[in-house]
C-alpha cells in the first residue's frame, strides 16, 4: 500500500439518550481500525445501522469519537480543509447556478477572490457537465446535481474526498453511469477516496479495498483487497472475478 494518509485507530462511538433516570446508551461503533493509503479508493460497506456514515463523520471531524483516534497525515494549508465531502443529497443552493454552487466553498473559507474558476471548469468537463455551468439546480436531473456536488467538493483541490452514499437515491441506470463518471474523475485526479455504500456490486466495481462492517455494534469484519484490473468498465461486471467478490461479500453479510 502507498503512504498512509488516514489512520483510524480503535475508534468507538456511543450515543446517549434520556435523562438520569432513563439514561440509555447505544454503541454505534466499537474498536474500528484501518488505514487508507494516498490515492486509494476505499469503500465502507455494510448494512444500514452498522455505523458507516457515523464513521465517515468522525473521520472528517464533524463528529467526535467516544474512544480511539483518527490521524490525518496529509500536509495541507491551514486555511483549507483536507476533505471534500459529498453527501447523500446534493444540497445545492437553489438560487445559485451550478458554477456558483461549485465555487461556494471559496466563499465559506473567506477567499472567493482566490477561487480557481479555470480548475473548476476543468472539473465540469471531467464530470460531463460542460454547457450546464449557468444552469440552476431546478434545471438539472438528480444525477447532474450529484455531479455538481462532486465538483464542488473538489473545487478547492482537497487531498481527500469523503462520499456518504452519494448515489443511493438514484435509479439503477443513473447510478451505474455516475459510477463510471466517478472512476474517470478519480483516475484523472488520483484523490484519496473513502466511499460509503450498502451496495456490494458498487463497492467491488469502484474500490481498491473494501472495509466490510457488521452491526450491533458497528465493527470491521474484513479488510478486503480488490485486485480487479483498472481501468474498469461495464465489461468488468461480467467477469468471473467480479462475481467471485460479490458472492464472497454476500455470504459474509448474510
Amino acid at each position: 500500500m502507498s503512504e498512509e494518509v488516514v489512520r483510524v485507530k480503535n475508534v468507538g462511538r456511543t450515543f446517549v439518550s434520556g435523562g438520569k433516570k432513563d439514561r440509555k446508551e447505544f454503541t454505534a461503533l466499537e474498536k474500528v481500525s484501518f488505514e487508507v493509503g494516498r490515492g486509494e479508493f476505499v469503500s465502507l460497506l455494510g448494512p444500514s445501522g452498522c455505523g458507516k456514515s457515523t464513521l465517515l463523520k468522525i473521520i472528517s471531524g464533524l463528529l467526535p469519537a467516544t474512544s480511539g483516534s483518527v490521524e490525518i497525515t496529509e500536509s495541507v494549508n491551514e486555511k483549507v480543509p483536507p476533505f471534500g465531502f459529498v453527501f447523500q443529497d446534493s444540497v445545492l443552493l437553489p438560487w445559485r447556478t451550478a458554477l456558483d454552487n461549485a465555487l461556494f466553498p471559496f466563499e465559506i473559507m473567506g477567499n472567493r477572490e482566490k477561487s480557481d474558476e479555470k480548475h473548476v471548469r476543468e472539473l465540469f468537463a471531467l464530470a460531463r457537465l460542460v454547457g450546464f455551468e449557468e444552469s440552476y439546480p431546478r434545471q438539472l436531473s438528480g444525477g447532474m446535481k450529484q455531479r455538481v456536488s462532486i465538483v464542488r467538493a473538489l473545487s478547492y483541490n482537497p487531498p481527500i474526498l469523503l462520499m456518504d452514499e452519494p448515489f443511493g437515491a438514484l435509479d439503477a441506470i443513473t447510478r451505474d453511469n455516475l459510477n463510471n463518471v466517478l472512476l474517470e474523475i478519480w483516475e484523472s485526479t488520483r484523490k484519496t477516496v473513502i466511499f460509503v455504500t450498502h451496495s456490494i456490486s458498487e463497492a467491488v466495481y469502484l474500490s481498491d479495498r473494501i472495509i466490510v462492517m457488521g452491526t450491533k455494534p458497528g465493527r470491521v469484519l474484513k479488510d478486503m483487497k480488490v485486485t480487479l484490473p483498472r481501468p474498469r468498465n461495464e465489461d468488468t461486471k461480467l467477469s468471473p472475478e467480479f462475481y467471485a467478490y460479490v458472492r464472497e461479500l454476500r455470504e459474509m453479510l448474510k
